[in-house]
């Protein structure tokens, strides 16, 4: 494994190839709801709160709580996670993954990239 390689698969918390571009997730989220992946905000409370995706819920990866928030959704759902950079939302993707979920994606880069791209956040 290459330096390059090892690092990506840190950012991404070893879900290589299966991030998303902010583009991805804004056509993502205008299929009608049976297509349309359920939005997670993995970030803390702090986080959420100065702004967030719309239409996304809010299950912070670093709470005590997570899995058991993760334990109450359908594991044959479509989900569509972010962070932040993409290292959180990363491994929270691993850790769906390692519950059985099969239809997890996350956006690289995170909302970082979101707001980079011009995409609004909601308040």
């Amino acid at each position: 494994m290459s330096i390059f390689s090892s690092l990506l698969s840190i950012v991404s918390g070893g879900a290589t190839g299966s991030a998303v571009t902010p583009a991805q997730v804004r056509e993502q989220m205008a299929l009608p709801a049976p297509e349309r992946p359920t939005l997670i905000d993995v970030r803390t409370p702090g986080e959420w709160k100065q702004g967030r995706i719309s239409g996304a819920r809010h299950i912070d990866v670093s709470g005590s709580d997570f899995d058991k928030k993760v334990a109450e959704l359908p594991r044959e759902g479509k989900y569509l996670l972010y962070c932040q950079s993409g290292a959180r939302s990363g491994m929270a993707l691993s850790r769906m993954k390692s519950k059985g979920f099969v239809d997890v994606n996350h956006l690289g880069g995170g909302i970082s990239t979101w707001k980079a791209a011009g995409y609004p956040v909601a308040k």
